[in-house]
Formats: C-alpha cells, sequence, structure tokens
C-alpha cells in the first residue's frame, strides 16, 4: 500500500476488518444461545466474486466477536438446530469504503517549514471511513426479535510518527466500533422480549 501511496498520493478501498476484540463486554448476557448467519455484503461498487470472499471473512470474524464479547451464553455453528429460544443473527453491511488521501496542509506546510512539518509529525495523509450495515435478530422460525442500524463516518490525521503511518489498519477499528454498537442496540431490545 505506502508504494501505492508514494506514486499517487491517496487510495481507496474496502474495509474488510481485521474486527479487533471487543471494547467492552456485554452488559448483559442472554441466556440464549445464538447462530450467525452468512454476513451480507451489499456495499455498492464490489463485484460478486469480492463480496463472497469478505461475506466469509466477515462471518468468521464476527463469530468470534460475539462469543469473545459475552453477547449470548453459547455461540453455536451451522448445522447446529437451533433450539426455541435461540436466535440468529443477521448481519448487513452496506458500506465498507476506506480512503487515505493526502492531507490539504501536508504540502504548503513541509514546503514552509523546510519539512520541519514532517518531523515534527505534522499531519501528512487523512484517513477517512464510511462503514455502515445492519442487524436483525431473528428467532428459529424468522420471526424479527431485534433490529439495529448504524452509520459511521470518521476522519483522522495520520503524522510520521504515528503507528498507522506505518502499518495501517484498513479500517479495523471502525468496523469493530460499528459491529459493537450494532450488537449493543439489537440486544438491549432483546433482552426487553
Amino acid at each position: 500500500m505506502s508504494a501505492l501511496l508514494s506514486m499517487t498520493g491517496c487510495v481507496s478501498y474496502n474495509v474488510v476488518g481485521p474486527v479487533g476484540a471487543p471494547a467492552h463486554g456485554a452488559s448483559v448476557t442472554s441466556p440464549r444461545s445464538a447462530q450467525l448467519a452468512d454476513v451480507q455484503v451489499s456495499a455498492v461498487g464490489i463485484d460478486a466474486a469480492t463480496r463472497q470472499a469478505i461475506s466469509r471473512s466477515l462471518t468468521h470474524q464476527l463469530s468470534h466477536y460475539v462469543s469473545q464479547a459475552g453477547y449470548f451464553e453459547r455461540v453455536t455453528e451451522y448445522p447446529t438446530r437451533l433450539g426455541t429460544q435461540d436466535v440468529l443473527l443477521k448481519f448487513e453491511m452496506t458500506s465498507l469504503k476506506g480512503h487515505r488521501g493526502p492531507h490539504p496542509a501536508y504540502v504548503p506546510g513541509a514546503l514552509l517549514t523546510l519539512t520541519l512539518w514532517i518531523w515534527c509529525n505534522g499531519p501528512i495523509y487523512v484517513d477517512r471511513f464510511d462503514v455502515a450495515g445492519n442487524l436483525v435478530i431473528v428467532d428459529r422460525d424468522g420471526v424479527e426479535l431485534a433490529r439495529a442500524k448504524d452509520q459511521l463516518s470518521l476522519a483522522h490525521n495520520v503524522g510520521l510518527y504515528g503507528g498507522e503511518y506505518w502499518a495501517p489498519t484498513m479500517g479495523g477499528k471502525q468496523l469493530t466500533l460499528l459491529v459493537g454498537k450494532l450488537l449493543d442496540q439489537a440486544t438491549v431490545q432483546l433482552a426487553k422480549r
């Protein structure tokens, strides 16, 4: 990625993780067992083969995340049959946009300060993320029990000494934040049923 950045100055990509560890555990653990359906990727501008690859990757990552965060007593996998009180989590990712471009003050700042801008950790790039998705929780008969929808549009500056300058996270932190928000919203609704 750094070679591409040095030649073009900017790059756009699909945010695919990795989904990190939960920032916090579930406030309440549901006594139900949960299972994840394959994550649906409906974000625009992604071809069918890439959608399928992202879906497989995110399904595995999100299953691990849900299990680790403790939202449910147990997380099972297909072909385990859901019990009468068990639920199916259906994630859909509607936007997975990531973009790194030069900071608007980088060139003038570096020139006017004779590169002191760079060496004093002035921003070189701006990382922008637009990640969105929804989560529907259904029972084993497909009856909707809870629904959550959220979108995060974030931007942050990257300087020479920032960890993301040398090892970009490619939106993994932002995707983790989105998944946590969706699960928090939906499981609160589920607890009221």
